[in-house]
């Protein structure tokens, strides 16, 4: 999925040499903070600025904890990539940065930044590497911290904020059009989902009408017999059109696979660890701020049919304050 959706990125023809500046800024924080946070950064404006004026207390009581941090400074048109050290984590199929490493694409319109952007933080935690992604599309005003991506699973929440600094121009105009505020999430039945409960793996993050974006997390283990496809985490890919009416149109796809316990025989024979794959694919029909979910599927790695399950998969859109 990912191979396909970096060639979103890159796509902006040059119009002049302005300079935009974005800092982009890794935290992780207790839940009800996040959604507290997360709430006020997708309103945008003042209230998004004064809520991110608390973090530094919010460190300082070691509720919040700024985990990375990464400043690309570019011209309006020109791509540029962004990495928090140099150090590389060697991954089953690839290697990747340890840290932050972020590639964007920005371009100043109408005193507006709009940004293709690929973020990807991988950590080694507990020996075992976790890669979190995001391929997306952004946009914001200058001095206006704006939300990248919020990664969840289980108990871990991150925050990816980034904030612009560019040349204000007297002609500023609100936002473009067209960016929506996603979230993608699995939970363990129906009734969790309702009572938003018992929340498994979530993403949250911009996206643009007619764009497609993903989000993965995704905790790799080292077994020649597990595929790429197949390795633990949660991924989703969201394509939506926002229609004149405010609802949205969206194809979504979301897979949650997790270590069920103990190892398996494939029909090669091979002995596995036995994995649980829950997969939802449709097209759905959103009104704002009104969660719409579907039940997954479920297969082990070692069946080669699926069946119905009670795990849902769940989407829900927002849409930004104007300014």
């Amino acid at each position: 999925m990912r191979a396909a959706l970096i060639l979103l990125i890159g796509t902006f023809h040059l119009v002049g040499a302005q300079e935009v500046k974005v800092r982009f800024d890794l935290y992780k924080v207790e839940p009800a903070i996040g959604l507290a946070l997360e709430g006020r950064l997708i309103a945008g404006g003042e209230g998004a600025t004064a809520a991110m004026a608390k973090l530094p207390e919010f460190i300082r009581q070691r509720r919040i904890e700024e985990v990375a941090a990464v400043e690309i400074e570019t011209e309006s048109g020109s791509r540029m990539r962004g990495k928090s050290s140099e150090a590389v984590i060697v991954l089953p199929f690839h290697e990747s940065t340890a840290g932050l490493d972020i590639d964007i694409d920005p371009l100043i319109e109408g005193g507006a930044l709009n940004m293709n952007i690929q973020g990807v933080y991988t950590s080694a935690e507990n020996d075992s590497p976790m890669e979190r992604v995001i391929t997306t599309q952004a946009a914001g005003l200058s001095g206006i911290p704006m939300l990248i991506c919020r990664w969840q699973l289980d108990k871990d929440w991150l925050l990816l904020v980034g904030t612009p600094e560019f040349a204000n121009s007297a002609n500023s105009s609100p936002l473009v059009s067209g960016l929506i505020y996603m979230e993608s999430a699995f939970y363990p039945t129906v009734n969790s989902a309702s009572s938003g409960r018992d929340l498994l793996a979530s993403a949250l993050f911009p996206c643009r009408s007619g764009q497609r974006s993903s989000a993965e997390m995704i905790g790799w283990i080292n077994d020649d017999n597990v595929p790429e496809s197949d390795q633990p985490g949660f991924r989703t890919m969201i394509d939506p059109v926002l229609n004149a009416d405010g609802t949205v149109t969206a194809g979504a796809e979301s897979t949650y696979v997790i270590e069920s316990g103990g190892r398996t025989r494939l029909e090669s024979g091979d002995r596995v660890r036995r994995l649980e794959i829950r997969e939802m694919s449709d097209t759905l029909e959103m009104e704002a701020d009104k969660m719409t979910g579907r039940k997954a599927t479920k297969a082990g790695n070692e069946d080669i049919e699926v069946e119905e399950d009670h795990y849902v998969a769940a989407f829900k859109y927002s849409l930004p304050s104007a300014p």
